[in-house]
């Protein structure tokens, strides 16, 4: 979060939100920002959600901050685009808030994700077979202007920041919801401090690959993909002699045009068969995810929908 930017802070009402609320109105006249307040309501929880609503409005008034709040409807969304009540609630909520930052011309919106987030979506992640891009966990800047400027902050530390200024805060229920991936995961590993911090480390190791991984696309292949209405091409030549991470991340660049909303264009395991057909420098034709077809010819690769009355399946 530079100095002098404009920040919209998103704030649920929770431990790690009010952290980063408190924090930064703490930080602010020295690093001239200027800052506002954000809270997304899901359309679920009932009462409770409405008390979380008045609960960051109030702080927010206490501190001087301009508020925003949107309300969403979450289960609306998931069933209309076949989504977990998760992915429904982060692309609403995501939405949302880029939505009142153009409101409060803000250049930046700052979430409260932490180090313990961090290692549970790296978790989550090596359980659904990611690749670097989801075994890194959240960035800490995307390019919609998102920022995550807590994450190497623990969970215990977020706690002890708020008790020494006598800072309450809200507990979410769902957190004891046993659908939801991330809680079966909270319930099932218990990780000591010890093992903790060596995933913590594990973790921002490979964001440092995934960051470097970037930039070498950027560099070496960006260049080189043509992006049209219905279709995305690359030179086969080049992404067949790529190092195979540098191939995966091409292969979903190309592939995220025409996934669905909230879901990933392929699976882990169809994502390394593709790889795997462009290492071998012979042509072919996938079909993965919602009908997405990977074709190569001779020095052409190439990424579109496949026509539903011609879908064959995964053997050419």
């Amino acid at each position: 979060m530079p100095r002098g930017a404009s920040i919209l802070l998103a704030v649920s009402g929770g431990a790690d939100s009010l952290a980063l609320l408190h924090a930064a109105a703490e930080l602010a006249p020295s690093m001239s920002w200027t800052l506002s307040v954000a809270h997304v309501h899901h359309g679920w929880r009932g009462k409770d959600a409405d008390r979380d609503l008045l609960f960051v409005a109030g702080h927010a008034r206490r501190l001087g901050l301009p508020f925003f709040n949107r309300r969403r409807d979450a289960r609306a969304e998931a069933r209309r685009l076949g989504l977990s009540p998760e992915a429904a609630a982060r692309r609403v909520r995501y939405e949302a808030l880029l939505e009142m930052a153009r409101e409060a011309g803000a250049s930046l919106v700052a979430t409260a994700h932490q180090r313990d987030d961090r290692v549970e979506s790296h978790l989550l992640a090596k359980q659904r077979r990611g690749g670097l891009a989801s075994l890194a966990g959240p960035r800490e800047r995307r390019a919609d202007g998102v920022v995550r400027p807590l994450l190497s902050v623990s969970r215990r530390e977020i706690v002890e920041f708020l008790r020494a200024r006598g800072i309450l805060w809200r507990r979410d229920r769902t957190n004891g919801d046993l659908s939801l991936a991330r809680n079966r995961l909270r319930r099932e590993l218990v990780i000591h401090d010890g093992d903790l911090e060596a995933l913590a480390s594990g973790v921002e190791r490979l964001a440092a690959r995934r960051e470097r991984l970037d930039r070498s696309f950027e560099k070496e292949v960006r260049p080189f993909l043509a992006v049209g209405r219905n279709v995305v091409i690359a030179a086969a030549p080049l992404l067949e002699t790529s190092p195979p991470e540098l191939r995966r991340k091409a292969v979903l660049e190309c592939a995220i045009p025409f996934a669905r909303p909230g879901r990933p264009p392929f699976t882990g395991r169809e994502r390394e068969q593709i790889v795997a057909l462009l290492a071998t420098g012979r042509d072919f034709r996938f079909e993965a995810g919602r009908r997405i077809r990977f074709q190569r010819r001779g020095a052409r690769f190439s990424v579109r929908l496949a026509p539903a009355a011609r879908q064959t399946g995964n053997n050419r």
